[in-house]
């Protein structure tokens, strides 16, 4: 039996790869990597029997010969010839593609013969359904804001989704915007943006605010420096490549980058200038130093730089 699994998150591949483990109740799981295995080996396991009826299921992954940039050299055909109904070996082809290159008549034939599934990012639309199809499948009915907000706060993480959709599940079967404001925690960006903005309008009161609540989630400040910092870099890689024109996937695939995360970006990005931005990265490598070097306490480092912020402003 054959899963041809596609797409460029990584995450939802190991959730369907834990799915279809559970799904044939497999115990026995080897794993070749395409780009370094020989296509005989694979093809001498998969013809290989338990003397025990030990179910087995063969990974192979980086199967870009699915794809239209085939790496690998191996020969399609010797796996369609080998398909069968049985679930006694499963075989899960992992192509870090987006599309499967169809215009190959083997490629064609393997995807007829298999059961192909989708591993693309999440963007807003997929995010929806995607959360939708979890909520029916875990038995869990979200109130219409408490939907919104679980959207809107919860990330594109479709393993961070899973996980907080279980335990809203476990709670209720019905979850109200109060329920999920108190079960789940925003993912950390939605408030990364926010000391962006804090730190541009030299809002010392508010940057400050954000990172004590940071800091109240056991975060360290060197941690809090660097996704700040991170945020920033972004923006500024972003708003280079709008200035030369480039679309959103291009910059997303320039940046190696979600085309979501891109988007949102690209809708700040004029908000700034190329130099604010390097000034300020400038400002937190040089504070991020500095409490390496253990020249300033790390909290209070931090409130001292922002109390420098007030002093400029």
């Amino acid at each position: 039996m054959y899963y041809i699994l596609h797409g460029n998150d990584s995450n939802r591949m190991k959730q369907k790869l834990a799915s279809i483990k559970q799904k044939h109740d497999i115990s026995q799981v080897l794993v070749f990597d395409c780009n370094s295995s020989l296509q005989s080996d694979i093809l001498a396991e998969m013809d290989s029997y338990s003397i025990f009826d030990e179910k087995k299921m063969l990974v192979l992954e980086n199967a870009t010969f699915l794809s239209s940039k085939d790496g690998t050299g191996y020969d399609v055909n010797a796996f369609t010839k080998r398909q069968d109904d049985s679930d006694m070996t499963i075989v899960v082809f992992s192509c870090p593609s987006e599309k499967l290159d169809k215009r190959k008549k083997a490629v064609k034939e393997m995807i007829a013969a298999s059961t192909v599934l989708s591993c693309l990012s999440l963007d807003d639309h997929s995010k929806r359904e995607y959360v939708m199809n979890l909520c029916k499948e875990k038995q869990v009915q979200f109130a219409r804001d408490a939907f919104r907000w679980f959207l809107t706060r919860v990330g594109n993480d479709p393993l961070r989704i899973e996980n907080e959709i279980e335990k809203c599940s476990i709670y209720a079967s019905h979850i109200t915007l109060e329920d999920v404001e108190a079960l789940v925690a925003p993912e950390p960006m939605d408030n990364v943006f926010k000391m962006v903005d804090a730190l541009f309008n030299r809002n010392a009161l508010l940057l400050l605010s954000y990172y004590r609540n940071f800091r109240a989630l056991n975060m360290e400040p060197l941690a809090i420096v660097g996704l700040l910092a991170s945020q920033i870099r972004f923006l500024f890689q972003v708003r280079v490549c709008m200035e030369q024109g480039l679309s959103k996937n291009e910059i997303a695939q320039e940046l190696h980058a979600h085309p979501y995360r891109v988007q949102v970006n690209q809708e700040r990005a004029y908000d700034f200038d190329l130099d604010q931005l390097l000034d300020q990265l400038v400002q937190l490598a040089t504070f991020d130093q500095e409490m390496k070097m253990g020249m300033v306490d790390k909290d209070e480092g931090f409130e001292q730089f922002v109390l420098r912020l007030l002093i400029d402003n």
